[in-house]
């Protein structure tokens, strides 16, 4: 009986585990106005901001650790 009780004690914690997993990388994923693109330049960087949907964004193209970045930034969102 207490091997039973082990066992969902387990299962609910990899429950848990997987579903705060899942909550973050969604969350961090959707919230970000960066993204890798290639070539990233002002022209690609623009298309990619408008084809998402920005309003009134300036772009920039950063390093990446493999591809550039392209960000989209929208002033007077998350303080900028």
């Amino acid at each position: 009986m207490a091997l039973l009780v082990k066992m969902g004690t387990g299962i609910m914690l990899f429950a848990a585990l997987v579903m705060a997993m899942a909550f973050v990388f969604s969350s961090c994923s959707a919230a970000s106005p960066c993204s890798p693109v290639v070539p990233c330049n002002a022209t690609t960087c623009f298309e990619y901001c408008q084809k998402n949907n920005y309003k009134n964004f300036q772009t920039s193209c950063t390093p990446g650790q493999y591809y550039p970045i392209c960000c989209c930034l929208v002033p007077g969102a998350d303080g900028l």
